[in-house]
Protein backbone atom coordinates (compact mmCIF):
# COMPACT_ATOMS: atom_id res chain seq x y z
CA UNK A 1 0.00 0.00 0.00
CA UNK A 2 2.99 2.44 0.75
CA UNK A 3 4.31 2.09 -2.43
CA UNK A 4 0.84 2.23 -4.84
CA UNK A 5 0.61 4.74 -7.46
CA UNK A 6 -1.93 7.73 -6.81
CA UNK A 7 -2.95 10.40 -9.41
CA UNK A 8 -2.83 14.50 -8.78
CA UNK A 9 -4.80 16.32 -10.92
CA UNK A 10 -4.79 19.94 -11.25
CA UNK A 11 -7.46 21.29 -13.99
CA UNK A 12 -7.54 24.28 -16.01
CA UNK A 13 -9.67 26.66 -14.46
CA UNK A 14 -10.19 29.26 -17.09
CA UNK A 15 -8.77 31.84 -14.64
CA UNK A 16 -6.27 33.76 -16.02
CA UNK A 17 -4.20 33.76 -12.63
CA UNK A 18 -4.70 30.41 -11.60
CA UNK A 19 -4.07 28.55 -14.75
CA UNK A 20 -1.12 30.84 -15.09
CA UNK A 21 -0.20 29.13 -11.86
CA UNK A 22 -0.36 25.55 -13.51
CA UNK A 23 1.77 26.22 -16.19
CA UNK A 24 4.92 27.65 -13.75
CA UNK A 25 4.04 24.65 -11.13
CA UNK A 26 4.58 22.49 -15.34
CA UNK A 27 7.89 24.36 -15.91
CA UNK A 28 9.50 24.41 -12.93
CA UNK A 29 8.39 20.60 -11.84
CA UNK A 30 9.96 19.75 -15.76
CA UNK A 31 13.49 21.13 -14.18
CA UNK A 32 13.50 18.61 -11.44
CA UNK A 33 13.63 15.38 -14.03
CA UNK A 34 10.39 13.92 -12.40
CA UNK A 35 10.98 10.47 -14.53
CA UNK A 36 13.92 10.18 -12.32
CA UNK A 37 12.24 9.95 -9.58
CA UNK A 38 9.53 7.48 -11.20
CA UNK A 39 6.60 10.40 -11.71
CA UNK A 40 4.62 10.56 -14.68
CA UNK A 41 3.92 14.14 -15.69
CA UNK A 42 1.50 14.31 -18.75
CA UNK A 43 -0.26 18.43 -19.92
CA UNK A 44 -3.03 18.44 -21.92
CA UNK A 45 -5.59 21.33 -23.10
CA UNK A 46 -7.34 20.75 -19.94
CA UNK A 47 -5.18 19.60 -17.01
CA UNK A 48 -1.58 19.18 -15.21
CA UNK A 49 -1.45 15.43 -14.09
CA UNK A 50 1.40 13.67 -11.82
CA UNK A 51 1.35 10.07 -11.28
CA UNK A 52 3.33 8.21 -8.50
CA UNK A 53 3.74 7.18 -5.01
CA UNK A 54 2.59 9.18 -2.20
CA UNK A 55 6.51 9.76 -0.98
CA UNK A 56 7.96 10.40 -4.95
CA UNK A 57 5.16 13.01 -5.41
CA UNK A 58 5.78 15.21 -2.27
CA UNK A 59 8.88 15.23 -2.69
CA UNK A 60 8.75 16.17 -6.06
CA UNK A 61 6.51 19.42 -4.99
CA UNK A 62 8.89 20.19 -2.44
CA UNK A 63 11.75 20.19 -4.71
CA UNK A 64 9.58 22.18 -6.97
CA UNK A 65 8.39 24.89 -4.15
CA UNK A 66 11.88 25.43 -3.30
CA UNK A 67 13.60 25.96 -6.87
CA UNK A 68 10.62 28.26 -7.58
CA UNK A 69 11.92 30.35 -4.40
CA UNK A 70 15.16 30.66 -5.37
CA UNK A 71 14.15 31.49 -8.71
CA UNK A 72 11.54 34.33 -8.27
CA UNK A 73 11.13 35.32 -4.48
CA UNK A 74 14.67 35.49 -2.92
CA UNK A 75 15.79 37.73 -5.65
CA UNK A 76 18.79 40.01 -4.92
CA UNK A 77 19.78 43.29 -6.54
CA UNK A 78 22.86 43.46 -7.86
CA UNK A 79 24.04 45.88 -4.93
CA UNK A 80 22.40 43.84 -2.68
CA UNK A 81 25.48 41.13 -3.96
CA UNK A 82 28.27 43.58 -3.89
CA UNK A 83 27.44 44.22 -0.64
CA UNK A 84 26.91 40.31 0.74
CA UNK A 85 25.82 42.08 3.84
CA UNK A 86 23.99 39.13 5.42
CA UNK A 87 25.84 36.28 7.06
CA UNK A 88 25.34 32.90 9.34
CA UNK A 89 27.17 30.16 11.05
CA UNK A 90 27.55 26.75 9.43
CA UNK A 91 27.95 24.62 12.14
CA UNK A 92 29.37 21.72 10.43
CA UNK A 93 32.37 23.31 8.48
CA UNK A 94 32.38 25.85 11.66
CA UNK A 95 32.48 29.47 10.08
CA UNK A 96 30.53 32.41 9.32
CA UNK A 97 29.41 32.75 5.68
CA UNK A 98 27.99 35.79 3.88
CA UNK A 99 25.33 35.87 1.40
CA UNK A 100 23.49 38.70 0.15
CA UNK A 101 20.15 39.98 0.98
CA UNK A 102 17.08 38.93 -0.72
CA UNK A 103 14.10 40.63 -1.13
CA UNK A 104 10.44 39.81 -3.44
CA UNK A 105 9.88 41.57 -6.67
CA UNK A 106 7.69 41.88 -9.52
CA UNK A 107 4.63 40.08 -9.42
CA UNK A 108 6.39 37.52 -6.51
CA UNK A 109 6.75 40.76 -4.57
CA UNK A 110 3.09 41.38 -5.12
CA UNK A 111 2.14 37.57 -4.06
CA UNK A 112 4.13 37.78 -0.71
CA UNK A 113 5.61 41.49 0.16
CA UNK A 114 6.78 40.24 3.36
CA UNK A 115 10.56 40.09 5.43
CA UNK A 116 12.81 37.32 5.10
CA UNK A 117 12.99 34.41 7.50
CA UNK A 118 15.21 31.61 8.65
CA UNK A 119 15.92 28.27 6.54
CA UNK A 120 17.28 26.38 9.31
CA UNK A 121 17.99 27.66 13.00
CA UNK A 122 18.72 31.14 14.31
CA UNK A 123 19.85 31.67 17.97
CA UNK A 124 18.55 35.09 20.06
CA UNK A 125 21.53 37.62 20.67
CA UNK A 126 21.24 38.95 24.44
CA UNK A 127 22.14 42.90 25.23
CA UNK A 128 24.58 43.60 27.53
CA UNK A 129 25.90 47.22 28.34
CA UNK A 130 29.80 48.10 27.57
CA UNK A 131 31.38 50.66 30.24
CA UNK A 132 34.33 52.60 29.42
CA UNK A 133 35.96 55.39 31.05
CA UNK A 134 34.90 59.11 30.10
CA UNK A 135 32.30 57.84 27.97
CA UNK A 136 28.40 56.92 27.69
CA UNK A 137 26.84 53.37 28.29
CA UNK A 138 26.57 52.00 25.04
CA UNK A 139 24.52 48.46 24.34
CA UNK A 140 25.78 45.70 22.54
CA UNK A 141 24.41 42.31 20.96
CA UNK A 142 26.60 39.62 22.25
CA UNK A 143 26.15 35.73 21.52
CA UNK A 144 23.68 33.67 24.14
CA UNK A 145 26.16 31.21 26.52
CA UNK A 146 25.90 28.14 24.24
CA UNK A 147 27.59 30.29 21.41
CA UNK A 148 29.76 32.34 23.69
CA UNK A 149 32.63 30.48 22.28
CA UNK A 150 32.21 31.95 18.68
CA UNK A 151 32.25 35.64 20.28
CA UNK A 152 35.90 36.57 19.72
CA UNK A 153 35.55 34.81 16.64
CA UNK A 154 32.20 37.05 15.42
CA UNK A 155 33.93 40.07 16.90
CA UNK A 156 37.00 39.56 14.49
CA UNK A 157 34.44 38.66 11.32
CA UNK A 158 32.66 41.59 11.85
CA UNK A 159 35.97 43.72 11.83
CA UNK A 160 37.28 42.03 8.84
CA UNK A 161 34.20 42.35 6.63
CA UNK A 162 33.02 45.39 8.01
CA UNK A 163 29.48 44.01 8.55
CA UNK A 164 27.32 45.20 11.13
CA UNK A 165 24.54 42.79 13.13
CA UNK A 166 21.50 43.91 11.78
CA UNK A 167 18.76 41.37 13.55
CA UNK A 168 17.82 40.50 16.46
CA UNK A 169 19.30 36.74 15.88
CA UNK A 170 22.30 34.90 14.46
CA UNK A 171 21.03 32.63 11.41
CA UNK A 172 22.46 29.21 12.19
CA UNK A 173 22.91 26.93 9.00
CA UNK A 174 21.66 28.27 6.10
CA UNK A 175 21.02 31.94 4.99
CA UNK A 176 17.33 33.93 5.65
CA UNK A 177 15.21 33.63 2.27
CA UNK A 178 11.47 34.90 1.28
CA UNK A 179 9.22 32.06 2.55
CA UNK A 180 5.56 31.88 1.53
CA UNK A 181 4.01 28.81 3.53
CA UNK A 182 2.20 26.22 1.65
CA UNK A 183 0.79 22.98 2.70
CA UNK A 184 1.47 20.14 0.52
CA UNK A 185 -1.21 17.53 1.14
CA UNK A 186 -0.52 14.75 -1.32
CA UNK A 187 -2.65 11.98 1.06
CA UNK A 188 -6.36 12.07 0.93
CA UNK A 189 -8.15 12.21 3.75
CA UNK A 190 -11.80 13.06 5.10
CA UNK A 191 -13.18 15.50 3.18
CA UNK A 192 -13.34 19.00 4.60
CA UNK A 193 -15.70 21.22 2.12
CA UNK A 194 -15.65 22.65 -0.76
CA UNK A 195 -13.05 24.92 -2.50
CA UNK A 196 -13.73 28.67 -3.17
CA UNK A 197 -11.60 28.62 -6.17
CA UNK A 198 -11.95 25.64 -8.09
CA UNK A 199 -15.11 24.24 -6.36
CA UNK A 200 -13.98 20.88 -5.80
CA UNK A 201 -14.22 18.74 -2.70
CA UNK A 202 -11.10 19.15 -0.26
CA UNK A 203 -9.13 17.41 2.70
CA UNK A 204 -7.12 19.97 3.27
CA UNK A 205 -8.52 23.58 2.92
CA UNK A 206 -6.36 27.21 4.25
CA UNK A 207 -8.04 30.84 4.24
CA UNK A 208 -8.57 32.27 1.07
CA UNK A 209 -5.52 35.31 0.54
CA UNK A 210 -3.42 37.64 -1.36
CA UNK A 211 -0.71 35.26 -1.64
CA UNK A 212 -3.50 33.17 -3.73
CA UNK A 213 -4.59 35.81 -5.76
CA UNK A 214 -3.49 39.32 -4.97
CA UNK A 215 -6.92 40.82 -5.73
CA UNK A 216 -8.39 38.77 -3.07
CA UNK A 217 -7.20 41.01 0.28
CA UNK A 218 -7.76 38.04 2.40
CA UNK A 219 -10.38 35.84 4.24
CA UNK A 220 -12.49 39.44 5.16
CA UNK A 221 -12.48 40.46 1.57
CA UNK A 222 -15.19 37.50 0.45
CA UNK A 223 -17.09 37.62 3.57
CA UNK A 224 -20.88 38.53 3.43
CA UNK A 225 -22.67 41.58 4.85
CA UNK A 226 -25.63 38.92 5.61
CA UNK A 227 -25.76 37.77 9.17
CA UNK A 228 -26.71 33.77 7.62
CA UNK A 229 -23.39 34.57 5.30
CA UNK A 230 -21.49 31.77 6.88
CA UNK A 231 -17.95 31.02 7.56
CA UNK A 232 -14.96 33.12 5.34
CA UNK A 233 -14.55 31.05 2.29
CA UNK A 234 -11.44 28.39 2.18
CA UNK A 235 -9.02 27.59 -0.75
CA UNK A 236 -7.54 23.59 -1.45
CA UNK A 237 -4.33 22.99 -0.94
CA UNK A 238 -3.71 22.31 -4.82
CA UNK A 239 -5.60 25.95 -5.70
CA UNK A 240 -3.21 27.89 -2.60
CA UNK A 241 0.25 25.85 -4.29
CA UNK A 242 -0.45 26.86 -7.85
CA UNK A 243 -1.27 30.39 -6.57
CA UNK A 244 2.73 30.66 -5.93
CA UNK A 245 3.56 30.02 -9.37
CA UNK A 246 2.28 32.43 -11.58
CA UNK A 247 5.62 34.44 -11.59
CA UNK A 248 7.15 31.72 -13.85
CA UNK A 249 4.55 32.98 -16.48
CA UNK A 250 4.58 36.49 -16.35
CA UNK A 251 6.23 39.89 -17.38
CA UNK A 252 6.69 43.20 -15.17
CA UNK A 253 7.81 46.34 -14.99
CA UNK A 254 8.00 48.01 -11.72
CA UNK A 255 8.06 52.56 -11.26
CA UNK A 256 6.53 55.13 -9.54
CA UNK A 257 5.30 52.33 -7.25
CA UNK A 258 3.29 50.93 -9.31
CA UNK A 259 3.60 47.43 -10.96
CA UNK A 260 2.76 46.68 -14.72
CA UNK A 261 2.13 43.04 -14.87
CA UNK A 262 1.14 41.21 -18.25
CA UNK A 263 0.35 37.20 -18.80
CA UNK A 264 -0.04 35.24 -21.97
CA UNK A 265 -3.30 33.49 -21.86
CA UNK A 266 -4.78 30.72 -24.12
CA UNK A 267 -7.63 28.88 -23.70
CA UNK A 268 -5.29 25.99 -24.22
CA UNK A 269 -2.69 24.74 -21.57
CA UNK A 270 0.00 23.17 -24.47
CA UNK A 271 -0.39 26.57 -26.76
CA UNK A 272 0.26 28.74 -23.02
CA UNK A 273 3.26 26.35 -22.56
CA UNK A 274 5.08 26.55 -26.21
CA UNK A 275 4.48 30.43 -26.25
CA UNK A 276 6.22 30.17 -22.39
CA UNK A 277 8.79 28.54 -24.49
CA UNK A 278 8.90 31.44 -27.52
CA UNK A 279 8.81 34.83 -24.86
CA UNK A 280 11.77 33.55 -22.96
CA UNK A 281 14.01 35.22 -25.04
CA UNK A 282 12.12 38.51 -24.06
CA UNK A 283 13.23 37.77 -20.34
CA UNK A 284 16.39 39.20 -18.80
CA UNK A 285 17.81 39.73 -15.20
CA UNK A 286 17.78 43.55 -14.13
CA UNK A 287 20.05 44.33 -11.89
CA UNK A 288 17.93 46.50 -10.00
CA UNK A 289 15.14 43.94 -10.47
CA UNK A 290 12.70 46.62 -11.55
CA UNK A 291 11.81 44.88 -14.82
CA UNK A 292 12.14 41.32 -16.16
CA UNK A 293 11.82 41.76 -19.93
CA UNK A 294 13.85 43.92 -22.78
CA UNK A 295 12.49 47.55 -23.13
CA UNK A 296 13.09 47.93 -26.86
CA UNK A 297 11.99 51.06 -27.02
CA UNK A 298 14.15 53.03 -24.38
CA UNK A 299 13.32 54.18 -20.92
CA UNK A 300 11.00 56.81 -19.66
CA UNK A 301 7.58 54.70 -19.80
CA UNK A 302 5.47 55.52 -16.53
CA UNK A 303 1.72 55.05 -17.50
CA UNK A 304 -0.57 51.88 -17.95
CA UNK A 305 -1.24 51.92 -21.09
CA UNK A 306 2.25 53.32 -23.21
CA UNK A 307 4.20 50.48 -20.50
CA UNK A 308 2.03 48.13 -22.28
CA UNK A 309 2.13 49.33 -25.78
CA UNK A 310 6.36 49.17 -24.72
CA UNK A 311 5.88 45.64 -23.97
CA UNK A 312 4.19 44.23 -26.99
CA UNK A 313 6.43 46.10 -29.37
CA UNK A 314 9.68 44.62 -27.39
CA UNK A 315 8.11 41.19 -28.24
CA UNK A 316 7.02 42.33 -31.73
CA UNK A 317 11.04 42.80 -32.03
CA UNK A 318 12.45 40.03 -30.14
CA UNK A 319 10.29 37.10 -30.98
CA UNK A 320 7.62 37.86 -34.64
CA UNK A 321 10.40 39.83 -37.03
CA UNK A 322 12.63 38.85 -38.41
CA UNK A 323 15.90 41.06 -40.31
CA UNK A 324 15.59 42.24 -44.13
CA UNK A 325 18.07 42.16 -46.67
CA UNK A 326 19.26 45.61 -44.59
CA UNK A 327 20.60 44.75 -41.52
CA UNK A 328 18.98 47.73 -39.25
CA UNK A 329 15.56 46.77 -40.39
CA UNK A 330 12.87 44.32 -39.66
CA UNK A 331 9.48 43.17 -40.93
CA UNK A 332 6.83 40.70 -39.26
CA UNK A 333 7.54 36.97 -39.57
CA UNK A 334 4.22 35.98 -40.45
CA UNK A 335 5.05 32.19 -40.28
CA UNK A 336 5.91 32.62 -36.63
CA UNK A 337 3.34 35.29 -35.91
CA UNK A 338 0.56 32.17 -36.98
CA UNK A 339 2.58 29.78 -34.86
CA UNK A 340 2.66 31.89 -31.61
CA UNK A 341 -0.23 33.52 -31.71
CA UNK A 342 -2.90 32.27 -33.85
CA UNK A 343 -2.59 28.04 -34.45
CA UNK A 344 -4.35 25.96 -32.07
CA UNK A 345 -6.19 28.47 -29.87
CA UNK A 346 -5.87 32.38 -29.90
CA UNK A 347 -3.30 34.09 -27.65
CA UNK A 348 -4.38 36.95 -25.64
CA UNK A 349 -2.41 39.08 -22.76
CA UNK A 350 -3.70 39.93 -19.09
CA UNK A 351 -2.39 43.12 -18.28
CA UNK A 352 -2.67 44.34 -14.30
CA UNK A 353 -2.07 47.66 -13.25
CA UNK A 354 -1.64 48.17 -9.24
CA UNK A 355 -0.31 51.28 -7.44
CA UNK A 356 1.34 51.33 -3.81
CA UNK A 357 -1.25 51.67 -1.03
CA UNK A 358 1.32 51.79 1.99
CA UNK A 359 2.88 48.42 2.22
CA UNK A 360 0.71 46.44 -0.13
CA UNK A 361 -0.31 47.15 -4.09
CA UNK A 362 -4.20 47.91 -4.81
CA UNK A 363 -5.18 47.12 -8.03
CA UNK A 364 -6.15 49.55 -10.53
CA UNK A 365 -6.94 47.77 -13.48
CA UNK A 366 -7.18 44.17 -15.25
CA UNK A 367 -7.46 44.49 -19.13
CA UNK A 368 -7.51 41.29 -21.52
CA UNK A 369 -5.73 42.61 -24.36
CA UNK A 370 -6.74 40.12 -27.28
CA UNK A 371 -5.88 42.69 -30.55
CA UNK A 372 -2.18 41.58 -31.11
CA UNK A 373 -2.62 40.39 -34.35
CA UNK A 374 -3.41 43.88 -35.36
CA UNK A 375 -1.32 46.15 -33.38
CA UNK A 376 1.80 43.20 -34.54
CA UNK A 377 0.93 43.90 -38.38
CA UNK A 378 0.38 47.66 -37.44
CA UNK A 379 4.01 47.84 -36.19
CA UNK A 380 5.16 46.33 -39.28
CA UNK A 381 3.02 48.60 -41.52
CA UNK A 382 4.61 51.40 -40.15
CA UNK A 383 7.82 50.61 -39.79
CA UNK A 384 7.73 49.30 -43.56
CA UNK A 385 6.82 52.67 -44.62
CA UNK A 386 10.25 54.25 -42.76
CA UNK A 387 8.63 55.72 -40.16
CA UNK A 388 10.57 54.65 -36.04
CA UNK A 389 8.24 53.92 -33.64
CA UNK A 390 10.83 54.36 -31.08
CA UNK A 391 11.46 58.22 -32.62
CA UNK A 392 7.38 58.89 -32.73
CA UNK A 393 7.44 57.94 -28.57
CA UNK A 394 10.06 59.90 -27.31
CA UNK A 395 8.56 62.96 -29.75
CA UNK A 396 4.77 62.58 -27.94
CA UNK A 397 6.97 63.30 -24.36
CA UNK A 398 5.65 66.23 -22.91
CA UNK A 399 9.19 67.92 -21.83
CA UNK A 400 7.33 71.44 -21.16
CA UNK A 401 5.99 69.37 -17.96
CA UNK A 402 7.93 70.22 -14.71
CA UNK A 403 6.61 67.22 -12.47
CA UNK A 404 8.33 63.80 -14.53
CA UNK A 405 4.57 62.11 -13.78
CA UNK A 406 3.08 64.84 -15.92
CA UNK A 407 4.96 64.40 -19.01
CA UNK A 408 3.69 61.51 -20.89
CA UNK A 409 -0.22 61.72 -19.73
CA UNK A 410 -0.53 62.57 -23.70
CA UNK A 411 1.70 59.80 -24.67
CA UNK A 412 -0.46 57.08 -22.49
CA UNK A 413 -3.79 58.32 -23.78
CA UNK A 414 -2.58 58.21 -27.29
CA UNK A 415 -1.20 54.50 -26.73
CA UNK A 416 -4.53 53.68 -25.03
CA UNK A 417 -6.19 54.81 -27.95
CA UNK A 418 -3.94 52.78 -30.86
CA UNK A 419 -4.54 49.38 -28.43
CA UNK A 420 -8.02 50.03 -28.71
CA UNK A 421 -7.86 50.89 -32.51
CA UNK A 422 -9.14 54.23 -31.74
CA UNK A 423 -8.44 57.56 -34.09
CA UNK A 424 -5.32 59.60 -32.35
CA UNK A 425 -5.54 62.96 -34.76
CA UNK A 426 -7.26 64.78 -32.12
CA UNK A 427 -4.83 64.02 -29.64
CA UNK A 428 -1.53 64.32 -31.45
CA UNK A 429 -2.32 67.78 -33.23
CA UNK A 430 -3.02 68.83 -29.52
CA UNK A 431 0.27 68.08 -28.67
CA UNK A 432 2.15 69.26 -31.90
CA UNK A 433 0.76 72.59 -31.17
CA UNK A 434 1.20 72.58 -27.34
CA UNK A 435 5.08 72.05 -27.60
CA UNK A 436 5.62 74.28 -30.56
CA UNK A 437 3.73 77.19 -28.72
CA UNK A 438 6.61 78.92 -27.34
CA UNK A 439 9.01 77.03 -29.65
CA UNK A 440 9.69 74.96 -32.43
CA UNK A 441 10.13 71.65 -32.05
CA UNK A 442 10.30 68.61 -35.16
CA UNK A 443 6.77 66.73 -35.11
CA UNK A 444 7.76 64.78 -38.35
CA UNK A 445 7.83 61.69 -36.58
CA UNK A 446 4.10 62.06 -35.54
CA UNK A 447 3.17 63.69 -38.74
CA UNK A 448 4.15 60.95 -40.75
CA UNK A 449 2.65 58.35 -38.24
CA UNK A 450 -0.54 59.85 -37.17
CA UNK A 451 -1.34 60.13 -41.39
CA UNK A 452 -0.32 56.66 -42.01
CA UNK A 453 -2.36 55.00 -38.95
CA UNK A 454 -5.62 56.70 -39.70
CA UNK A 455 -5.17 55.80 -43.34
CA UNK A 456 -4.71 52.51 -41.87
CA UNK A 457 -7.25 52.28 -39.31
CA UNK A 458 -10.00 53.82 -41.77
CA UNK A 459 -9.61 51.06 -44.62
CA UNK A 460 -12.77 50.14 -45.73
CA UNK A 461 -14.73 53.19 -43.40
CA UNK A 462 -16.78 55.75 -45.12
CA UNK A 463 -16.06 58.35 -42.45
CA UNK A 464 -13.16 59.62 -43.84
CA UNK A 465 -11.64 58.41 -46.98
CA UNK A 466 -8.01 58.68 -48.11
CA UNK A 467 -8.81 61.42 -50.41
CA UNK A 468 -9.91 63.68 -47.97
CA UNK A 469 -7.00 62.71 -46.01
CA UNK A 470 -4.58 63.47 -49.00
CA UNK A 471 -6.84 66.64 -49.18
CA UNK A 472 -6.13 67.80 -46.09
CA UNK A 473 -2.40 66.95 -46.28
CA UNK A 474 -2.37 68.79 -49.24
CA UNK A 475 -3.89 71.88 -48.13
CA UNK A 476 -1.88 72.34 -44.87
CA UNK A 477 1.44 71.85 -46.43
CA UNK A 478 0.39 74.56 -49.17
CA UNK A 479 -0.58 76.84 -46.34
CA UNK A 480 2.57 76.12 -43.94
CA UNK A 481 5.37 76.65 -47.31
CA UNK A 482 3.18 79.88 -47.23
CA UNK A 483 3.30 81.07 -44.20
CA UNK A 484 7.09 79.94 -43.22
CA UNK A 485 9.12 83.01 -44.99
CA UNK A 486 6.85 85.49 -42.43
CA UNK A 487 8.82 83.75 -39.55
CA UNK A 488 6.74 84.22 -36.22
CA UNK A 489 3.67 86.08 -38.32
CA UNK A 490 3.36 83.28 -40.13
CA UNK A 491 3.23 80.96 -36.67
CA UNK A 492 0.53 83.44 -35.68
CA UNK A 493 -1.50 82.54 -38.14
CA UNK A 494 -1.25 79.37 -38.39
CA UNK A 495 -2.76 79.46 -34.77
CA UNK A 496 -5.55 82.01 -36.14
CA UNK A 497 -6.65 79.59 -38.61
CA UNK A 498 -6.67 76.71 -35.81
CA UNK A 499 -8.79 78.58 -34.04
CA UNK A 500 -11.09 78.63 -36.31
CA UNK A 501 -14.36 76.66 -35.23
CA UNK A 502 -16.39 76.26 -38.01
CA UNK A 503 -16.09 75.41 -42.03
CA UNK A 504 -17.35 78.61 -42.85
CA UNK A 505 -14.73 80.77 -40.65
CA UNK A 506 -11.99 78.42 -41.79
CA UNK A 507 -12.47 78.67 -45.46
CA UNK A 508 -12.64 82.46 -45.19
CA UNK A 509 -9.15 81.93 -42.79
CA UNK A 510 -7.81 80.10 -45.58
CA UNK A 511 -8.56 83.01 -48.10
CA UNK A 512 -6.83 85.50 -46.22
CA UNK A 513 -3.92 83.59 -46.16
CA UNK A 514 -4.10 83.30 -50.05
CA UNK A 515 -4.46 87.39 -50.20
CA UNK A 516 -1.76 87.81 -47.81
CA UNK A 517 1.00 85.72 -48.82
CA UNK A 518 -0.04 84.73 -52.74
CA UNK A 519 -0.38 80.83 -51.71
CA UNK A 520 -1.67 78.49 -53.99
CA UNK A 521 -4.54 76.40 -52.60
CA UNK A 522 -6.16 74.37 -55.09
CA UNK A 523 -9.81 73.69 -55.69
CA UNK A 524 -9.75 70.24 -54.19
CA UNK A 525 -10.80 71.49 -51.00
CA UNK A 526 -14.13 73.56 -52.54
CA UNK A 527 -15.04 69.93 -54.44
CA UNK A 528 -15.31 68.66 -51.17
CA UNK A 529 -18.56 69.77 -50.46
CA UNK A 530 -20.59 67.59 -48.26
CA UNK A 531 -17.70 65.53 -46.98
CA UNK A 532 -15.45 68.62 -45.74
CA UNK A 533 -18.67 69.92 -43.96
CA UNK A 534 -19.12 66.68 -42.28
CA UNK A 535 -15.84 65.85 -41.08
CA UNK A 536 -14.48 69.21 -40.92
CA UNK A 537 -12.85 68.64 -37.32
CA UNK A 538 -11.26 65.72 -38.81
CA UNK A 539 -9.95 67.41 -42.13
CA UNK A 540 -8.91 70.80 -40.08
CA UNK A 541 -6.84 68.56 -37.44
CA UNK A 542 -4.77 66.82 -40.60
CA UNK A 543 -4.76 69.96 -42.05
CA UNK A 544 -2.79 72.03 -39.36
CA UNK A 545 -0.42 69.29 -38.02
CA UNK A 546 0.63 69.12 -42.14
CA UNK A 547 1.18 72.74 -42.02
CA UNK A 548 3.04 72.97 -38.79
CA UNK A 549 4.86 70.31 -39.92
CA UNK A 550 5.73 72.13 -43.18
CA UNK A 551 6.39 75.57 -41.43
CA UNK A 552 9.00 73.89 -39.42
CA UNK A 553 10.95 72.16 -41.79
CA UNK A 554 10.91 75.38 -43.98
CA UNK A 555 12.50 77.14 -41.22
CA UNK A 556 14.57 74.69 -40.28
CA UNK A 557 16.48 74.53 -43.66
Amino acid sequence: MINSLIEIRFSKLSHFWMDSGLLGLYKIAKEELPTEMGIEMLLTDECLTFKGTEEGLTTLFNKAYKSLLNQYYSKSTEKQRQENAGFYYDSKEDRFVRFPKVKAMGIAGLIFNKAPRMTVNQVKYEIVDLKEAGKKVTKKKVLPQEYSHLQNRLDNFLQETGLKISGNNLLIDGPNAIQPQVEIKVKKGKNKGKCFICGESSHSLTEVGGTVYPMITGSSGVLSFNSNGGKPEKVCWKCDFLGKFVPVNGFYVYNNESYNIYLPYSSSLIKMSESYDDFKALKIDDPNLLKNFENRLGGFFQRPFEQLFTFLYSLYLTVLSKKTTDEDSHELDFEKLFDVVISKAPLEFYTINTTSLGDTQMGKMIWPFNDSVYLFRLFDKIEKNKISIKEVMSNLIDYDQTKNENKTIIRNAICERILKKSSIIELVEQHAFHINKSKKQNIKPIHDFVIQYEKILKEGNDKVDQAIIDTAVSLGKTIGFSVASAGRKGKGDLFRLRKTRKPEDFLNEINRIQMKYGALVTSDIYGKGEEFEKNFLEFKQFCMIAALNTFNAKNQS
